[in-house]
């Protein structure tokens, strides 16, 4: 079986059969919570991926990207 290609616009899944339906990295069952409080304490990209090792490089900068692009509309646009 190959690798499993994760869509960059789609870095963040929820699938009731996965932890109940809690977003998740896409292709792990790492919740995005998670990733994104590690980040939010401080913790590297590297420290994290090798605390996880199914977080690859790829899926961590589309987590980001995706984080980024949600701080990108203004106030009035998310009311």
């Amino acid at each position: 079986m190959g690798k499993v290609k994760i869509p960059l616009k789609y870095p963040v899944t929820s699938n009731p059969k996965i932890l109940g339906g809690i977003p998740v990295i896409s292709g792990t069952r790492i919740p995005a919570a998670l990733v994104f409080d590690l980040l939010k304490r401080g913790y590297d990209l590297k420290l994290i991926e090798d605390e996880y090792p199914s977080l690859s490089t790829k899926k961590l900068a589309a987590f980001l990207a995706l984080m980024s692009h949600s701080f990108d509309a203004s106030p009035s646009k998310t009311l």
